[in-house]
């Protein structure tokens, strides 16, 4: 995409989000600024390199934690941007495990920055230091769901590659993926009302 055509399109999403900030509509603020955010913080990411920056960490974070562990394992690149983690320590040859944008986190963390940092109920403190946990988060829940993956196919072969990556990893990471959620936002969420409610009520 030519970049005038993406800066216009910021452009856009800016005044768009700015007219509703503005006016206090804070629905359509909050969806169209995080949904906005979320597709700005993922075209960066994979135009800078940034991506590829958050595969390269979240492999190095796979191998270090399968040492730990005692799972044999080892890192290396098949093609320019492509980084693989591969399980060796297996009966019959090897599995090949590579870490794209799914894996890398930045969808994620693309999401959920863009669901905080737009949360109209909060300081921009408190959005910053959310966004910043939920990311750090969302890394180690990426990390427990390929360590997962590793750790299936290091006791059953290359034959579970699909049941432990398609269903089991997916599975675990959305679980994690949804308690990060539960406890960044719903939980305090539903303070802040219980709490609003409560003034009320003594108000009155």
């Amino acid at each position: 995409m030519e970049l005038w055509l993406v800066g216009l399109l910021i452009g856009i999403w800016l005044l768009v989000v700015a007219f509703f900030r503005l006016n206090r509509i804070w629905l359509p603020y909050y969806i169209i600024g995080s949904v906005g955010l979320a597709f700005v913080i993922i075209f960066v990411g994979r135009a800078t390199g940034l991506e590829h920056a958050l595969q390269v960490v979240v492999a190095a974070g796979v191998h270090a934690t399968s040492l730990a562990f005692g799972l044999e394992t080892e890192i290396f690149r098949s093609s320019p941007g492509a980084i693989l983690v591969l399980v060796i320590s297996q009966d019959i040859g090897w599995t090949m495990l590579q870490v794209t944008i799914e894996s890398s986190g930045l969808l994620e963390s693309g999401v959920i920055a863009g669901m905080l940092l737009f949360y109209p109920g909060w300081s921009i403190r408190k959005r910053i230091w959310f966004t910043i946990a939920a990311i750090a988060l969302t890394y180690f829940a990426n990390i427990v769901r390929l360590m997962v993956i590793v750790s299936i196919l290091h006791y059953m072969g290359k034959s579970s590659l699909l049941i432990s990556h398609t269903i089991i990893g997916r599975a675990v990471f959305f679980a994690l993926v949804v308690a990060i959620y539960w406890f960044l936002m719903t939980r305090p969420t539903l303070r802040t009302v219980k709490h609003k409610i409560d003034d009320e009520l003594m108000a009155s």
